[in-house]
């Protein structure tokens, strides 16, 4: 009845070749007896949408108990004092944020043919979509950066965790503010009053889009991840190298600590004469001997500072997040790129609409990925802290 209805208030406000060519627009078939103003599934899901909507709330139902997991543990710990897990919390917060918002609306609109949502949705969806995956990826910078600078100088303060994690966020919100000047809202209802609250939400491929979005491909993707891979190329190195000076050092005071030994239970000595022969040859000296004496003080000064076995577990766990992180979130960016200049047609529609539906969840994938290091990463430090306790407590 109610369709019989929407019918009739039609044939008086359109003419039917122009409503059949309106739903074969906005639907892919011309079908006056459809009402537009109800959801229709995209003909390239019709029969796969079951499919997709159990991965998709998969994702979202996992992503959403990993993360509060991580929060709370985090919380809970008082984990936040230290600037690294902070940056963690704040990747936390926004993966919560994505699959709780971002990914659910997102779903509706790859499903949905027609765009009921609203001329504000139509304008704001893209920047809702990509503030959190720039938050995460500005996070991870400044967390790979910190690191470095930690591992170099342990005495010199951190960066301020609280005002990088808002200024993440900012930046976030500063990039993807162009968007709306790109989008195209056509309310039909102000056209067709049996179209109220129906309209088109289409996205202005102008020459200057073009260049905004091969712009946040480098700005946000290409060129954050290449400088994260080289500041943990820095760190690894860094680690290596006060690893091994922290072996000589130990050698040499165990070398020192043996002649020390060997000298006291020595009585034929000649202190004057053994003193000349160290003055002339020992590189032992009296100047060498002040500087490695200094050398060891530091070393003594600024062990309790880095724990090379902890910045190593660390270091583990942290570059997996990352690396999963770029993999996964590839293939959407360069669909979207590739959209750019490959147009949209009705015969690639469906591969369109099938490719990007698979790349989205893959894109979000980390959501899970990232608990789940962070996990191993906490158990695996905690089984370390087990055994120095242990050990601690023979010696």
């Amino acid at each position: 009845m109610e369709g019989d209805n929407y019918t009739q208030d039609v044939e008086n406000d359109v003419p039917p070749h122009v409503w059949a060519f309106i739903h074969e627009f906005l639907l892919g078939q011309a079908n006056p007896k459809l009402d537009l103003r109800k959801p229709h599934f995209r003909p390239s899901v019709a029969t796969s949408y079951p499919f997709i909507l159990f991965m998709y709330s998969l994702l979202i139902v996992t992503g959403v108990a990993l993360n509060l997991s991580v929060f709370i543990h985090i919380v809970r710990n008082k984990l936040y004092n230290d600037v690294t897990c902070s940056f963690v919390l704040n990747n936390v917060i926004s993966d919560i944020v994505k699959c709780v918002v971002v990914l659910p609306i997102t779903l509706y609109v790859l499903l949905i043919n027609n765009w009921i949502l609203g001329e504000l949705l139509c304008s704001f969806l893209p920047m809702l979509q990509d503030i959190p995956m720039h938050t995460t990826t500005l996070t991870f910078l400044l967390m790979a950066w910190d690191r470095l600078r930690f591992i170099r100088h342990p005495t010199k303060a951190r960066l301020p965790a609280f005002v990088c994690i808002i200024g993440t966020w900012l930046a976030s919100v500063c990039l993807v503010l162009p968007y709306p000047i790109y989008i195209i809202y056509i309310d039909l209802g102000k056209y067709v009053p049996s179209l109220d609250g129906v309209g088109i939400c289409l996205i202005n491929l102008a020459d200057d889009m073009q260049e905004y979005m091969r712009g946040i491909f480098l700005i946000m993707y290409a060129a954050p991840l290449a400088t994260i891979s080289y500041l943990y190329v820095r760190v690894s190195q860094e680690l290596q190298s006060q690893q091994s000076s922290l072996t000589d050092i130990k050698f040499e005071n165990r070398s020192r600590e043996g002649r020390s030994r060997t000298d006291s239970h020595s009585t034929t000595t000649d202190f004057r004469s053994s003193r000349g022969d160290c003055d002339r040859s020992s590189q032992y000296s009296r100047n060498s001997y002040r500087d490695h004496e200094n050398g060891r003080i530091r070393y003594n000064t600024d062990e309790p500072e880095l724990d090379l076995a902890k910045e190593k577990r660390t270091q583990r766990y942290l570059v997996p997040m990352v690396t999963l992180y770029a993999i996964y979130l590839c293939p959407l960016m360069i669909l979207r790129l590739a959209r750019l200049v490959l147009p949209e047609t009705y015969d690639n529609n469906k591969n369109f609409d099938i490719s990007y539906t698979m790349f989205v969840w893959v894109a979000f994938a980390p959501t899970c990925s990232t608990p789940v290091l962070y996990a191993f990463w906490q158990m695996n430090s905690s089984r370390a802290s087990s055994y120095l306790f242990r050990v601690e407590q023979l010696i």
